[in-house]
């Protein structure tokens, strides 16, 4: 309850009269509050509350409060007994936050509401978000990924490609020396093709408008994409356009569905015919975010959680999320020094790139995808959270995200608390990572593919003349049941757990896979083990 009143003088009679004294008033009416703020419309008093038993209290808004203890704040010089202030700050905040998030859903539900406004809201909230990640950061650092050269620690470097520095004179020399075959090998590089443009295949174009024709995401299993490839080749503007069509996102998109149909078949032209990053590994991330996203709707604790919208970036952001994958990583483009790692300052290269050329396309084919029928959210804002969910995948961020969404969940017992765009790049990073969680022989396939991708930029790596890491040279990287079961324990299941003890009944299948997998790839260990005695 709150009354704004030209001033504070000479009004207590008024809103005494206008709240407990008024006789038109019923008694559940009356008793509805406990408390009512009264704040002058110039400010120039702290409002006062003023409480069901009838009296004034003087009690500073959450904003004056916070004024006040920021220049307190920043007037004493900190010291080990002043942790007072920063309890001080602390509670202020909370307040403010709660008094803020009240403030925007009562805006942002006014039809009328000036678009401006909430696109300067939600540019205000993400730079806040920013700061208290940098530092939840600051606050980790060192306790969980930091803590010396445990097993844990060496096989998430294998497969996040972190390096040890050499500083000697050397292997400076050495790496000199290369530099000219280095220039010659992009020299050799043919510039990449444009996107043609064509019609799907009369199998996706059979899909109609009421999703008659489209694939079933009813159980876990439902979606091999590898049989999809071999029905069309077309493997992810099936799944694409499947989601489309059920969930009758053409209701919500400004976009025909003739153009989402070309845009995501032009989308699918750009995935090389690479053996891991290809339009499969694409219709795989694609089918297993929307299937996290689809069962996470469905629980009790997160209704309402999720909204179309949610739906639509998480689905472009997936679909996205390798265009144009050259079949190197990020750390032989920066090595190499390649015109991508110098466009994008050496940077999550690739994942700028599948960025770059997907809006690009979007502006090419004059698709206005992420433009939406709803007065909020802006499309900038959409926009921006597709961006951090590709970048999520980048696997330097690997770590820093793991731990960002455990901590969250452990600050918020109650899941509608929990940071709706820390939620959805996990999803999308999960299902960049997670075929161990498919079931065997479609898994297996996967860990076979990625292991002949990486040899093979390994190979490319030793005629440079550079040194490529353990896991991409086929002479020294561990046996593959040995990298699986590496993979699996120490970078997909920290990931998975979080997201598993969310899902409950709805983890059983991918769960039950992963075991599966587990255990075979013990067991040819094992055999490979006996083998060699």
């Amino acid at each position: 309850q709150a009354i704004s009143l030209p001033n504070l003088a000479g009004h207590r009679a008024t809103v005494r009269n206008r709240i407990m004294g008024n006789a038109t008033a019923t008694s559940c009416c009356r008793s509805e509050f406990e408390s009512v703020v009264v704040q002058c419309e110039d400010a120039s008093e702290s409002p006062v509350t003023f409480s069901g038993t009838g009296t004034f209290s003087w009690d500073p808004s959450p904003i004056s409060k916070f004024n006040k203890a920021r220049a307190q704040s920043m007037q004493v010089p900190y010291k080990s007994g002043n942790d007072q202030e920063l309890e001080e700050l602390l509670q202020v905040f909370e307040e403010t936050a709660t008094s803020m998030a009240t403030r925007y859903r009562l805006v942002a539900a006014n039809p009328q509401v000036d678009l401006a406004l909430i696109e300067r809201a939600d540019e205000v909230m993400r730079k806040v978000s920013h700061q208290l990640r940098r530092l939840q950061h600051f606050k980790v650092r060192g306790q969980t990924w930091q803590g010396g050269e445990g097993e844990a620690d060496r096989w998430v470097n294998l497969f996040t490609g972190s390096r040890k520095r050499f500083k000697s004179l050397a292997e400076i020399a050495r790496k000199v020396q290369v530099e000219n075959r280095i220039v010659k090998h992009w020299q050799l590089q043919s510039s990449p093709s444009k996107l043609s443009k064509g019609g799907g295949s009369s199998d996706l174009r059979r899909l109609s408008g009421d999703g008659t024709g489209a694939l079933k995401f009813e159980t876990w299993g439902d979606v091999n994409v590898f049989e999809l490839e071999k029905d069309g080749q077309q493997p992810l503007s099936f799944v694409f356009m499947s989601i489309w069509q059920q969930r009758q996102l053409s209701q919500l998109s400004k976009a025909r569905n003739s153009k989402v149909m070309d845009f995501i078949l032009e989308v699918e032209k750009s995935y090389n015919e690479n053996p891991y990053h290809n339009r499969m590994h694409a219709a795989e991330v694609t089918s297993m975010a929307y299937s996290f996203w689809s069962s996470l709707s469905q629980i009790a604790q997160l209704q309402g959680y999720f909204t179309e919208v949610d739906l639509l970036v998480l689905l472009v952001a997936a679909a996205i999320h390798d265009m144009g994958h050259p079949g190197v990583n990020n750390d032989f483009l920066v090595k190499t020094k390649s015109n991508l790692a110098i466009r994008y300052h050496d940077r999550a290269v690739l994942e700028n790139f599948h960025l770059a050329s997907a809006f690009e396309l979007m502006k090419d084919v004059g698709i206005p995808l992420l433009d939406h029928k709803l007065p909020s959210p802006p499309v900038a804002s959409l926009r921006n959270r597709v961006v951090d969910m590709v970048l999520a995948t980048d696997m330097a961020v690997h770590k820093s995200l793991v731990e960002e969404m455990d901590s969250d969940m452990k600050r918020n017992p109650h899941w509608q608390d929990i940071d709706k765009r820390l939620l959805e790049r996990s999803l999308v990073h999960l299902a960049d990572i997670g075929h161990p969680l498919k079931p065997v022989v479609q898994h297996q396939s996967w860990a076979e593919r990625v292991t002949e991708e990486f040899f093979a930029q390994g190979d490319r790596e030793k005629e440079l003349g550079l040194t490529p890491l353990t896991l991409f040279d086929r002479k020294e990287a561990p046996p593959l049941p040995k990298s699986q079961i590496g993979f699996m324990s120490f970078m997909v299941l920290p990931t998975w757990k979080p997201l598993a003890s969310m899902l409950g009944q709805f983890a059983r299948e991918p769960e039950l896979c992963f075991q599966r997998n587990l255990l075979a790839w013990e067991a040819r260990a094992q055999d490979d083990q006996t083998r060699k005695l």
